[in-house]
């Protein structure tokens, strides 16, 4: 079962880097191309600008999602590096459970913010905002997935067999 959690997270992973390396290719060529037009042309594209945004909000979680995935986020560990072993653990499955918790509450209000997009559409390019507002449930459902992933595979495991080495 574990080999088969870590190649699914692992395709997930490569799907999310894809897509952040696509995101972050187009809205730099999306731009160029805007300053390039305006430079010589003096044209407004408002259409490429809009989707440079959206491009930009799918960049942002779905790049989160993937450091997630990583390990990579922000984290200050001042006080885990003076914490013993079984401390330490406790204090990362903390974090974890802390994490989903946050996700989970995320998720529950993109539903509610999908909602109250659902008819709304882009002015420029007619793009559904549903589209675009679906990026927050995407970050949440794969982080809560990366989240449930590192409990099972390093964080869950390692503590029960530290407790059962130790006779607990």
């Amino acid at each position: 079962m574990n080999t088969i959690l870590i190649r699914f997270s692992d395709i997930v992973r490569a799907v999310l880097s894809a897509i952040v390396a696509g995101a972050l290719f187009l809205i730099v060529i999306l731009v160029f191309y805007q300053v390039i037009t305006r430079y010589f042309t003096g044209a407004a594209t408002p259409e490429l600008a809009e989707i440079a945004r959206f491009l930009f909000i799918w960049l942002v979680f779905s790049g989160s999602a993937w450091l997630i995935g990583k390990g990579d986020l922000i984290a200050i560990d001042f006080f885990s590096y003076r914490m013993r072993p079984g401390m330490k653990r406790a204090l990362l499955v903390f974090i974890d459970l802390c994490t989903a918790a946050l996700l989970i509450a995320l998720l529950i209000y993109s539903e509610k913010l999908l909602d109250v997009v659902a008819i709304k559409r882009a002015p420029a390019t007619g793009i559904p905002y549903g589209w675009v507002y679906m990026a927050l449930p995407f970050f949440c459902v794969t982080g809560l997935w990366f989240t449930f992933e590192r409990l099972v595979l390093t964080r869950l495991f390692t503590l029960r067999s530290s407790e059962t080495s130790r006779g607990v």
